[in-house]
């Protein structure tokens, strides 16, 4: 486990059990408000107003992001990320997993995420999964480029479980169906096999309510590559 107020950190938002890599004091304040704003982002793709309101949305939204800028430096991501891999132990099977809590597409404390629960399944991966409207391109189904995303983003936790540290080299994703919004679908990714410094990684995408043995929705392969502990002390 990382080290810090992990521990209090989640069971403070409420997420007892989390392994948060890297710890964040304000997480369950900074995920309430980024939940809102997930929300906000939602209700105006999915909804009209008049002009007196978008004005009023404008002005707040600017006044907000000034004030933020102003408070405070930008806050740089930690260049020991891979290092970690090789120093923290891995997540226990069945925990929810997170890096930083703002992380791209599943970070809780990112408005512009998705609603992610990230969690080790054995020697794999398993995240649930729902796109809200902002999200949408054809009626009733997520833009195929934000569901490829998050297959990247939960084979990339799938290397955290792993316990290694690894860029994405290539994605083959096969859209055999669309990905709902407005429902929660399941993302399950495993690695199928290692060749020296090449892991081989497959996930699939079903509807949180399909039968068993209903056919994904989406099917994925692809390649990552492996920076071992070796050469991430050399450089």
């Amino acid at each position: 486990m990382a080290s810090g107020s992990t521990e209090g950190d989640a069971a403070a938002a409420g997420r007892d059990g989390l392994h948060l890599i890297y710890p964040d004091p304000q997480l369950a304040e900074r995920s309430t408000a980024a939940g809102a704003l997930r929300r906000l982002a939602h209700a105006f793709v999915r909804h009209r107003t008049d002009p007196e309101t978008l004005a009023q949305i404008a002005a707040w939204a600017d006044a907000t992001a000034q004030q933020l800028e102003a408070a405070s430096p930008p806050v740089t991501r930690p260049e020991d990320y891979f290092a970690r891999r090789y120093i923290d132990p891995p997540p226990p099977d069945g925990a929810e997993v997170m890096a930083f809590s703002d992380r791209a597409f599943s970070g809780p404390a990112n408005p512009t995420a998705m609603e992610v629960d990230m969690r080790c399944d054995g020697d794999g991966v398993r995240a649930t999964v729902t796109f809200g409207a902002a999200f949408e391109s054809a009626p009733g189904r997520a833009h195929g480029g934000s569901v490829c995303a998050v297959v990247d983003d939960v084979l990339g936790y799938l290397m955290v479980c792993l316990g290694i540290a690894a860029y994405t080299a290539r994605l083959e994703i096969d859209y055999r169906g669309g990905v709902p919004i407005d429902e929660p679908v399941v993302f399950s990714g495993r690695e199928t096999r290692r060749e020296g410094r090449k892991s081989h990684v497959e996930l699939t995408v079903h509807a949180a309510s399909a039968a068993p043995g209903a056919p994904p929705l989406i099917e994925a392969t692809g390649l990552f590559v492996i920076v071992t502990a070796d050469r991430l002390a050399a450089e």
